[in-house]
């Protein structure tokens, strides 16, 4: 698997040789880092005032650095191996991708090593997309191989080629993996725009996760030309925007996107993306940009409400990043592509850009409050609301309240980071966040009762003058208990939780009305190895506990099934010792 790792990052790194151009001073301002990784900056009034993280994408002079706006590094490292991703997270951290160690590395403040993750259950870490969630989870992609025999799906395929499938893992706290999704599962190969006669083929690339306001993933898949939308609870595909079965309506938008990078929800709800513009007809359509589209999921209509298109046009064949900022402008990295970073303004202005003066890259770049100090005396940031009380509608409802942060003083204070416990409780908003002086930082807490079975938090918010602890209350509308429900929904069953398992999994379900119920266990030459249950059950939802104690099971994929009256639905597990 390791030799698969390098098989797909060989991609990137030809699209960064065949796309990097030596670049020169430009009269503009320089900072040359050593083993001559030089930049040249152009910056003007108008642009952000926060850090610029970036990493060198090459494995001859691999570097994480932080850089202000005159290209003065704060911090820079050499790293290991070719090197991606290096951003702050939530929790106060910083973590970045290395290819030589097939690992993410975690850092304090200090930049001190802390920690690092990788993919669990076989599965190969992806070097695209690492999300600490404030709960102190992690969101994580991997990629698994899979030997397929092709000339039965396409003309010309392979007996044995190796078909890559993307994985999305979240782990908890202490890296037991809860939640596992593969493009394997939900992808057909044939949704792919790659060379089905290869190899090996890399059916999805998947490069980005988020946390979307209804709790659910929103992940994007490159080598299909999509992003979707994953239920985190049962991991179906609730749409798909883009791609061959393409669910939206494209508005003000006819080319749409093509080999995107990095989907993200904006906090008014629209979503940004990299578009890499790769493959159009004819040729000339071939440009890169920076998109925002407003989202229907009712009536499923995408609306084109911004883009950036650079003057002269930039084509970037891999690799990119939009960010929005505070301010309102746009943060765009350009990947395999000169200039390397753009910020404008909302009508389109140039206030920032950088430009490598050799032939490197960076995958993304960002803009964060960072080296700020600690702050001894001043009036403390409070909150406007002293407790949060959630109401939904129903288990599976999503409810919001907003959180105003206060900063009554003469300078700016940054909100390092933001933590709490449960599931059930997620801030999709990211940190650090500067709070301007005399101004308020404003953010909502989602709350969606069926990711977790407590009902109660603490969001902890630190800054660098102080801390403050806001308990979270969640209650469902209806007033009934985590195991009684409403009786006017329909059946359902649901994904185990965790998956995979060991030693003890839940099943969940719910019936509309009574009736007999089995709930039974199988193999994967469906051999039936428990039931679980075999009564007469009332209408309601209910949690059922798996334990390997009762029967001897070894690692691999089982199905359970519920059966009620007419009604019968199966679901896959993975269970491993």
């Amino acid at each position: 698997m390791k030799k698969l790792i390098f098989t797909i990052t060989a991609f990137l790194f030809t699209c960064i040789s065949l796309s990097a151009q030596k670049v020169g001073n430009e009269n503009s301002a320089q900072s040359c880092l050593s083993d001559s990784i030089g930049f040249s900056i152009v910056s003007s009034a108008g642009c952000d005032s926060n850090y610029i993280f970036l990493a060198t994408t090459t494995s001859i002079a691999p570097y994480i650095m932080i850089i202000n706006n005159k290209g003065v590094p704060i911090f820079k490292r050499k790293t290991a191996g070719g090197v991606y991703d290096f951003k702050p997270q939530p929790n106060g951290t910083l973590s970045y991708y290395d290819l030589k160690t097939d690992r993410y590395y975690i850092l304090d403040k200090n930049y001190n090593v802390i920690d690092s993750i990788e993919t669990r259950n076989g599965v190969n870490t992806d070097l695209h997309e690492l999300r600490i969630l404030p709960n102190g989870n992690y969101l994580i992609l991997g990629m698994e191989s899979h030997t397929t025999d092709m000339s039965k799906i396409i003309q010309g395929g392979r007996t044995s080629a190796s078909v890559i499938a993307y994985v999305i893992q979240e782990m908890d706290k202490n890296k037991n993996v809860i939640f596992q999704w593969s493009t394997w599962d939900h992808i057909d190969i044939t949704d792919s725009y790659t060379d089905l006669t290869q190899g090996t083929i890399d059916v999805a690339h998947g490069n980005s996760i988020d946390v979307d306001f209804d709790g659910n993933l929103i992940v994007s898949l490159r080598n299909t030309q999509e992003i979707d939308k994953i239920d985190r609870k049962t991991g179906d595909i609730i749409w798909r925007l883009g791609g061959k079965k393409n669910q939206f309506k494209f508005v003000n938008d006819t080319l749409g996107f093509s080999w995107q990078h990095s989907a993200r929800r904006l906090q008014n709800g629209n979503l940004i993306l990299f578009d890499n513009g790769c493959r159009r007809e004819p040729a000339v359509m071939s440009f890169s940009r920076s998109l925002e589209y407003k989202i229907d999921e009712k009536n499923k209509t995408a609306t084109l409400v911004w883009q950036f298109r650079n003057t002269p046009d930039v084509y970037s064949i891999g690799l990119g990043y939009s960010q929005r900022l505070t301010n309102g402008n746009t943060f765009i990295c350009w990947g395999a592509a000169v200039p390397a970073i753009t910020e404008v303004t909302r009508t389109g202005k140039k206030v920032f850009e950088l430009k490598f003066n050799d032939n490197y890259s960076t995958y993304r770049a960002y803009r964060y409050p960072w080296n700020y100090r600690q702050i001894t005396s001043g009036n403390n940031i409070f909150s406007t609301a002293n407790i949060l009380r959630f109401n939904a509608d129903s288990q599976d409802d999503t409810a919001s309240a907003k959180i105003v942060l206060k900063n009554n003083n003469p300078f700016p204070v940054v909100a390092v980071s933001i933590n709490n416990k449960e599931r059930a409780f997620y801030v999709p908003f990211e940190f650090p966040a500067l709070i301007n002086a005399n101004d308020s930082l404003v953010f909502r807490v989602y709350f969606r009762p069926d990711l977790s079975g407590s009902f109660e938090d603490t969001l902890q918010v630190s800054t660098n003058l102080n801390t403050l602890n806001i308990p979270l209350i969640g209650e469902i509308k209806t007033s009934v208990s985590f195991n009684d429900v409403r009786k006017d929904y329909d059946f359902r069953l649901e994904q185990n939780y965790p998956n995979p398992f060991n030693p003890t999994t839940v099943i969940g379900y719910q019936l509309p009305v009574a009736g007999i119920v089995t709930l039974k266990v199988y193999d994967v030459l469906g051999r039936e190895l428990a039931i679980l249950i075999n009564e007469i059950q009332q209408a309601g939802r209910y949690n059922i506990q798996l334990s390997t104690s009762n029967f001897q099971l070894s690692s691999g994929v089982y199905f359970y099934r519920l059966t009620a009256g007419k009604y019968s639905e199966t679901r896959k597990m993975l269970f491993l010792k």
